[in-house]
């Protein structure tokens, strides 16, 4: 049996176009991100920023209610006799009480609960400082990335014309085959190495997607250039305030901080904490005779074994281990900090070497081949030559670019002193 094909509905072709042209307009209509804005998005965004806001957010909350004066308490008690020669006697009693803690240990608990906040606070503002070193380098990344990709289809563009050339050439008797061969091989070599940049290329962007967040599906265009210079403080005052800018450092420092006060506190262990009872006492309720009478007390417990000597055992292992991490940190960075320094220096100045010394010199040496190819007094393989030179120094800037932004990078971080630096894609 022969099925007829439904018919298109028109209506229904218009919306699908509508869709898809609004799904378009929309990639379209993202905004262009320069470092600076990428950056922050990353810190606005991204999953790694809300756990590291939510850890401060707990560390401040563990702080709540610490350090504040006990509850007090309520008591009832009843008691009646129900044989003998009293039978039907009771007495109700009706008592509060309230724990006096005169040791003086409660402030000292605040006050560790206090600074343990402001070391989440200040672990906060270095996860960060990470995040915004990460964040920078997959910026620089992917212009690295694309560049290469660029540069690479630019000059495989140069070489298929160079080899229609030299087929013309060979074809007409005036080349010989293994000049076509030759350039061939060269275009194969850069086709294949352009595969590879075009891979790296997604994983870089695939990398900064992922920064942004669950809720942007699509990366957005990015602008900037990869070897703009950064102003950078001198690197006397980044080791003079290395101590204080570094969220990690201050962090260790609050907690071994924070440690000394929780000792303090359990020091005050062998202190005395009595509790003061006061209430009511009523006699026989309902029967003839009833009485009321009152009730006070003072309970006074006696430290004999248990004195917190645990608690400021434990206290005082938590301030030497945090007083030596953050000396093993302080001398890491210091250490680190003096090479980054002069990676930094070196880098800059191997890239201004390049520029001026090599890649200023590229495009001459173009026009000196393609001069002595009009004139005769070259072949087509020297502008082959020529071209694999330029690539090769264009593609070495991309390389020295990158790792002058990880030099950099890492310098501020390890410094402490990343908000205080222009971002690189800036306009100056």
């Amino acid at each position: 049996m022969r099925m007829r094909s439904l018919p298109r509905c028109p209506a229904s072709s218009t919306i699908l176009g509508s869709i898809f042209l609004l799904l378009a307009g929309t990639a379209v209509a993202q905004p262009t991100l320069d470092e600076s804005r990428y950056v922050e998005r990353v810190l606005t965004g991204s999953l790694e920023a809300r756990v590291a806001a939510l850890e401060a957010v707990l560390g401040r909350a563990e702080a709540v209610g610490v350090g504040v004066w006990p509850n007090p308490e309520l008591g009832w008690e009843r008691q009646k006799t129900t044989s003998g020669t009293r039978d039907g006697e009771s007495q109700d009693v009706l008592v509060a009480s309230i724990p006096l803690v005169l040791s003086g240990r409660l402030g000292w608990e605040r006050q560790a609960a206090e600074r343990n906040a402001k070391a989440a606070e200040a672990r906060h503002e270095w996860a960060r400082a990470g995040l915004r070193h990460e964040a920078t380098r997959a910026f620089s990344v992917v212009l690295a990335a694309r560049e290469r990709r660029s540069i690479l289809e630019q000059s495989l563009a140069e070489l298929r014309r160079l080899a229609e050339a030299i087929a013309t050439r060979e074809r007409a008797g005036e080349a010989a085959g293994y000049d076509r061969l030759r350039i061939e091989l060269e275009a194969a070599t850069v086709q294949d190495a352009l595969r590879g940049a075009v891979l790296d290329e997604r994983q870089a962007e695939s990398q900064a997607l992922r920064l942004l967040g669950p809720g942007v599906t699509v990366l957005p265009p990015f602008e900037g250039a990869l070897g703009v210079e950064r102003p950078l403080p001198e690197g006397a005052s980044l080791l003079a305030e290395l101590e204080e800018r570094r969220g990690d450092l201050r962090a260790l420092a609050l907690e071994a901080s924070g440690a000394e006060a929780a000792r303090r506190a359990a020091g005050r262990g062998w202190i005395p904490e009595p509790s003061v009872r006061a209430g009511a006492q009523f006699l026989d309720v309902g029967l003839p005779g009833a009485g009321v009478g009152y009730v006070v007390g003072v309970g006074l417990p006696l430290p004999f074994f248990d004195r917190r000597q645990g608690e400021a055992a434990r206290a005082e292992a938590r301030r030497g281990l945090a007083e030596a991490r953050r000396a093993a940190l302080v001398h890491e960075a210091r250490t680190r900090l003096a090479v980054v320094l002069d990676a930094v220096s070196g880098r800059r100045e191997r890239q201004a070497r390049h520029r001026s010394e090599v890649l200023g010199r590229v495009q001459e040496l173009r026009q000196v081949a393609a001069t002595a190819y009009r004139g005769g007094g070259a072949g087509l393989l020297v502008l082959m030559e020529a071209e694999r030179t330029a690539r090769e120094a264009r593609l070495t800037a991309v390389e020295l670019a990158v790792s002058l932004v990880e030099a950099e990078t890492d310098l501020l971080l390890l410094a402490g002193a990343y908000d205080g630096a222009t971002p690189r894609s800036a306009p100056r």
